[in-house]
């Protein structure tokens, strides 16, 4: 097991820098220019333009600004003249000048994310990392949430639809697996923001709480009723998706000789269809767990849009029209590694659900 998770870790080495590339990529073919978001001036003049451009490190061309943002710029220097101070090759990436002093603060030595410095944020004028650890707290509350609700209310719907095949409760669970898998998440959040926040008052409209005198969020309990929107528009899908696949599992394992061995030795129905039946339908679920950590990231940047949820999908949507691309890049990062762990979660969840699966 240990020799398959190294290979494993080992051979996405490639597909995580394919993934930062492409996405580089296409920040830098956008259009528009960040200085002109930055500053709110889409008439600047070319040479304020260029100077602002330059002190960002966005006028290099590409190959040049992804390498940097890889490794750092100390690459790009070297000592020609032998006094010392090393010369550039190329524009030199110098940050703003954030403390008005008049003079433009040198880069760190440590910069590119090969030393983890995921530099700083165009926009908020502050450490990458700081940005997204900042937002990430909210974003794991609201995705942990939406993926238990989801497990807990999915496989038990999926056992009983599975044992309670043709009957009422099967066919209204699978038609309504099929609505909400199809429904836009976002439409679906505006309608129950509109029902339950505004017609009925009974729920916040938006935020994660309602901050103490310290500016911080209250525990959990103590907020809950801004999590329950966000929660259920979020596992809807999810529901839906765990639904269905273990419906398809579980019939499939009620036809085996086993569960009818378990039946003819008198053994009560809810521990031939919950203990026997749902523990060996549970590969599906494994197989899901993977992709829903993707799709954890990818649906927060709506979920936490249309909620005003403080998180990193929110930042990361705003900072993709702002053309922030250290934070773009930073979040790639997290749901990049998010990916791949999950996918290799996956893989461990075969071997604890089912024994008789090995990994060679």
């Amino acid at each position: 097991m240990i020799k398959y998770i190294a290979r494993r870790l080992i051979q996405a080495i490639p597909t995580f820098f394919g993934i930062t590339l492409l996405t580089y990529l296409l920040l830098w073919l956008a259009p528009g220019s960040v200085v002109e978001r930055l500053y709110l001036a889409p008439n600047i003049k070319a040479e304020t333009r260029a100077r602002l451009a330059a002190q960002l490190g966005i006028d290099d061309p590409f190959h040049i600004q992804y390498l940097r943002w890889l490794a750092g710029d100390d690459w790009l220097r070297w000592d020609s003249d032998g006094d010392g101070i090393a010369d550039q090759a190329f524009t030199p990436l110098v940050p703003l000048d954030e403390d008005g002093d008049g003079e433009p603060e040198p880069p760190g030595d440590n910069y590119g994310i090969l030393r983890g410095d995921f530099g700083r944020s165009f926009v908020k004028k502050q450490p990458v990392m700081d940005v997204i650890l900042t937002n990430l707290p909210a974003t794991l509350e609201l995705g942990i949430a939406a993926v238990v609700t989801s497990l807990v209310i999915g496989i038990p719907v999926g056992v009983l639809s599975a044992v309670t095949r043709g009957r009422s409760f099967d066919n209204n669970s699978r038609v309504l697996a099929v609505i909400f898998d199809a429904m836009p998440n976002f439409w679906l959040g505006y309608i129950l923001l509109y029902v339950f926040g505004r017609l009925l008052d009974i729920v916040p409209i938006g935020g994660r709480c309602t901050a103490n005198l310290f500016g911080e969020c209250p525990i959990l309990f103590e907020r809950i009723n801004y999590l329950i929107l966000p929660t259920v528009v979020f596992a809807a899908g999810f529901v839906a998706l765990f639904s269905r696949y273990v419906r398809t599992s579980t019939l499939e394992v009620l036809s085996q000789d086993y569960i009818r061995t378990a039946r003819a030795k008198g053994l009560s129905p809810q521990v031939v269809n919950f203990r026997h039946a749902m523990r060996n339908a549970m590969i599906p679920v494994a197989t899901l767990l993977g992709p829903i950590i993707t799709n954890v990231w990818a649906g927060a940047i709506i979920i936490e849009s249309v909620f005003s949820w403080p998180g990193v999908g929110r930042i990361a949507f705003t900072s993709a029209i702002q053309q922030d691309f250290p934070v773009v890049m930073g979040i790639v990062i997290f749901a990049s590694l998010g990916t791949i762990l999950g996918f290799l979660l996956s893989d461990i969840l075969y071997v604890l659900i089912d024994p008789r699966i090995r990994i060679d």
